[in-house]
């Protein structure tokens, strides 16, 4: 009889903010950025099954998979190695700015620990999560957090209020290395006021947050997907509060007024000939 699997939701993220302050001795850039969870989700799975690790997700299969090099590092920790089998849902859309590679990872991790009893604590978790990628420990805590150095440096803003959001990815994909290569040629270096944030934070105005959207790295996806820019002034048009793209792209959102809009010109979108439309909403943080 096969053991069950242990299942858990891996959110996607957006950054309400980001800036890129320059590029660090050890060649990765050095960030500030307000990171959101939002309710679009991958589902991971994960059972005891064979000998070694295997990894199933469509065409992200295998060891490439962030999610394997996740059990990896658990089991390293542990020093010793077993039989898992990773099962992986996706949902989230890969090179879009979205980090749905680094969640996978963090609910690996996260289901991992729940499958040996928690003999890692959260302090543990957060540290490999940080060794797995630069996304993957905020995947590992969700909510609203003050990102610093490459992504990994944490801490804990006033809960965003419950946004809701039209979600948007051109067709193309934009590949994050070469997003910040393009930046160190063309880009303009940024900075985030912390305080501004949590003062927008603790009002609960989806308008205020809206006013402080900024992504450093927007101009240089721009040039590599043009149709970012076209559809960040659709959201615009559609009287969205704010429209900004996440992370180094190519998806965009919008700052709904309510779910109704939301909905209202998620439709618009996809009667223009978006494929590529989502309505979801901010979510909280999760225990690790």
């Amino acid at each position: 009889m096969k053991d069950p699997f242990l299942t858990t939701f891996a959110y996607a993220k957006i950054n309400f903010a980001l800036a890129v302050l320059g590029i660090r001795d050890d060649g990765y850039h050095e960030l500030q950025s307000v990171m959101q969870s939002i309710d679009l989700h991958d589902i991971v799975q994960v059972r005891r099954r064979g000998e070694t690790i295997t990894c199933h997700c469509g065409e992200l299969s295998g060891r490439g998979n962030l999610a394997y090099m996740a059990a990896e590092l658990f089991f390293r920790e542990l020093g010793f190695s077993d039989g898992i089998e990773i099962d992986i849902d996706k949902k989230i859309p890969i090179q879009a700015g979205l980090a749905g590679g680094s969640s996978d990872a963090a609910a690996t991790f996260r289901l991992l620990n729940q499958l040996y009893d928690n003999p890692l604590t959260a302090e543990k978790l957060l540290d490999l999560a940080g060794e797995c990628g630069a996304d993957v420990a905020f995947c590992l805590r969700g909510g609203t957090m003050w990102a610093t150095g490459r992504g990994e440096q944490l801490e804990c803003m006033p809960n965003v209020p419950n946004i809701d959001l039209v979600l948007v990815k051109p067709t193309l994909g934009v590949n994050t290395g070469e997003a910040y290569r393009r930046f160190d040629g063309e880009g303009k270096r940024g900075f985030l006021s912390r305080s501004d944030w949590e003062n927008a934070l603790k009002e609960s105005s989806p308008q205020q947050i809206a006013a402080l959207l900024a992504n450093d790295l927007e101009i240089a996806s721009m040039l590599m997907v043009p149709e970012i820019s076209e559809l960040k002034q659709q959201l615009l048009e559609e009287n969205c509060y704010g429209a900004l793209m996440s992370g180094s792209g190519s998806s965009v959102f919008g700052i709904a007024r309510d779910e109704e809009h939301a909905r209202n010109v998620a439709e618009k979108m996809r009667k223009r000939g978006c494929e590529n439309v989502w309505v979801t909403k901010t979510v909280g943080s999760e225990p690790i």
